[in-house]
């Protein structure tokens, strides 16, 4: 497992612990009335709002700052929330009949709630290894993509919030402040029992409504609505209460929440479906926390006024009868409670598969070829490989490319698309990092199994961008221009031939068919690799990287005579007395022809 998924396991876990925590909270303080306790009774089951802000405090910011392709990465972006979000709902829906059954209400009105903290997924720090599924565009096609949805989703939420309100409009032009003692001590009574503190909503009374209904989605111009209808004290408890509850849990933007869904998934017919399910779940929430610990004459009492109530809950207001469509179940529910589970554990897994499985799915778009896009816009062929390295391979296996100019036009016409979204790509099976020397500075590009990674290491404010390869990376062609770079690997022995260390000698010299490679005769000697210490150490035994065809070393004791060995294959050679240079000098039989090397490394002597 990577370290980004573990990260990601991690915090759905705690984040799932949470919502689990929260439902059981809600629900110990909304059973009992407690007079000592100060905090308010009813708290919203899940915010309503932090998604819709995420999302439009996001597109607001990236369309002014409009950074390089803001157009793709919105609409990747909105695609990958919202494809989850359906695909959620639509389970969901499917789901609803078996979870209304054993699970409390309150916690299946949770479950339409909790992708509101989805927006977690899009951080930084929440990338997964890659995408599942990759869906390609055409690259000019975003920013038409893009308004059409934004136009239709915009459509859609100006119609929810201008219907929302012309009805508060209808409701509140004509209405007056109750006036009734009577009334108002039986509100003022169930407002103290609900614990709100300073409550900023008021009580009226509007001759445009039928049925009780609170409308308004701030606390200040919230409305308590009765209709011009006379009720019983006991009545008018019930009311009160479910209107107080709706306003403490916050369902207004709750719905405010599930409208915007729906607007963000106008093209998926479905999405409405599953609104209007949701919403009815939230009252049923409500009919539950109102009727805890009830007789069974105050559940009766509670059903006629739903039978007697017609509901009307246009734009984002909650009422006592919203419809007629889920009224048989709220009945059923209200006179024949069941035992049913609290649902926090179910509550808090379901959100924990919910985040671990967000973003499987993204977008490419068409960006060009590797010449146009790798190079960031400079001219491949004054680009130089300076470094490449499996940094998978165990012993991250240095590599010497045989035809640069071959690879730079195998790379120049390769498709690529342009990923959006949080992935590293590092989880896979091979990785090889190349760094170039270019006219700008040093740009690494970085190769995975279906993706490359450009990072412009010349300019610390540009951020790595990534590319998808359609197809994956055909290796068969990449690997053939490259070999391992030649290398000599010394392990130390003790008397008994106990392994004690290895050192990798430094490549002093490097000549392949009469063409020069690399060559640091103009370095001082301080800068060679070697060994220190482990004065046990009596062998040494060379290890290269290429089949050799001849090798002799060369000993330079710092006290002593230089002298020539040629050792056969896998032959140990003696360690000189005290400190010595060692220089190895080998021939190695590479793919493109024999490389003459020297290696060099020093044993003994003080660690530079």
């Amino acid at each position: 497992m990577s370290t980004e998924l573990l990260m990601r396991g991690l915090f759905a876990l705690l984040m799932g612990g949470g919502f689990c925590w929260a439902i059981y909270r809600h629900k110990n303080m909304e059973d009992a009335f407690d007079p000592e306790q100060k905090h308010q009774r009813y708290l919203p089951l899940v915010s309503g709002i932090v998604l819709p802000v995420f999302v439009s405090l996001t597109a607001v910011v990236m369309l002014v700052v409009r950074p390089a392709g803001v157009e793709e990465s919105l609409l990747a972006m909105f695609f990958s929330l919202f494809l989850h979000i359906s695909v959620y709902y639509l389970l969901l829906l499917a789901l609803l009949p078996f979870l209304r059954r054993h699970f409390s209400a309150a916690a299946c009105a949770a479950l339409w709630l909790i992708p509101n903290y989805l927006y977690l997924t899009q951080q930084n720090y929440m990338e997964l290894p890659a995408p599942a599924l990759t869906i390609r565009l055409p690259g000019n096609t975003a920013g038409l993509l893009l308004a059409v949805w934004a136009a239709g989703a915009a459509a859609v939420m100006l119609f929810k919030v201008v219907s929302h309100l012309h009805f508060r409009r209808q409701v509140l032009v004509p209405a007056r402040p109750e006036e009734d003692p009577a009334v108002l001590a039986v509100w003022q009574a169930e407002v103290e029992t609900a614990r709100f503190q300073k409550p900023k909503f008021r009580l009226v009374r509007s001759p445009a409504v039928v049925t009780p209904l609170s409308v308004g989605l701030f606390e200040r111009t919230t409305r308590v609505v009765l209709p011009e209808k006379a009720y019983s004290p006991e009545e008018l408890a019930l009311i009160f209460r479910h209107e107080l509850i709706h306003i403490g849990r916050q369902d207004a933007w709750s719905k405010f929440f599930l409208a915007f869904c729906a607007a963000m998934c106008w093209f998926d017919p479905l999405m409405w479906l599953a609104m209007g399910r949701s919403a009815d779940d939230l009252e049923l929430s409500c009919d539950e926390a109102v009727l805890q610990n009830e007789s069974d004459q105050r559940r009766r009492q509670y059903a006629d006024l739903l039978l007697t109530t017609a509901g009307d809950g246009r734009g984002f207001t909650t009422c006592l009868s919203p419809g007629a469509k889920a009224l048989r179940y709220r009945l059923k529910s209200v006179v024949k409670p069941a035992k049913k589970f609290t649902g926090g554990v179910l509550v808090g897994a379901v959100f924990f598969v919910l985040c671990m499985t967000s973003g499987y799915v993204t977008l490419a778009f068409d960006a060009g070829t590797g010449a146009d896009v790798l190079f960031d816009g400079q001219d491949p062929a004054v680009c130089a490989i300076s470094s490449a390295r499996n940094w998978n391979s165990e012993d991250q296996e240095e590599l010497l490319c045989l035809d640069e100019q071959g690879f730079i036009d195998f790379l120049a016409a390769l498709p690529l698309d342009q990923l959006a979204g949080n992935y590293s790509y590092d989880d896979g099976p091979r990785e090889t990092i190349l760094i170039w020397d270019t006219p700008q500075g040093v740009l690494s590009t970085v190769f995975y199994e279906k993706a490359i990674k450009v990072v412009p290491l010349y300019d610390e404010r540009m951020e790595s961008a990534w590319y998808a390869v359609p197809g994956g990376m055909d290796w068969g062609r990449f690997d053939a221009f490259f070999e391992p770079r030649p290398a000599l690997d010394i392990v130390f022995e003790d008397e008994s031939g106990r392994r004690l260390a290895d050192v990798g000698a430094s490549l002093w010299y490097l000549e392949q068919n009469g063409v020069v490679l690399e060559n640091r005769a103009g370095e001082q000697e301080e800068d060679v690799s070697g060994l220190f210490g482990y004065e046990e150490a009596v062998r040494m035994r060379l290890s290269f990287s290429l089949p050799v065809r001849e090798c002799t070393v060369t000993v330079e004791p710092e006290n002593g005579t230089p002298h020539t060995l040629s050792p056969a294959a896998g032959e140990a050679l003696p360690r000189a007395e005290g400190a010595a240079l060692y220089r190895v000098r080998a021939t190695l039989a590479g793919r493109a022809g024999d490389h003459n090397a020297e290696f060099r490394f020093t044993v003994g002597g003080e660690e530079t």
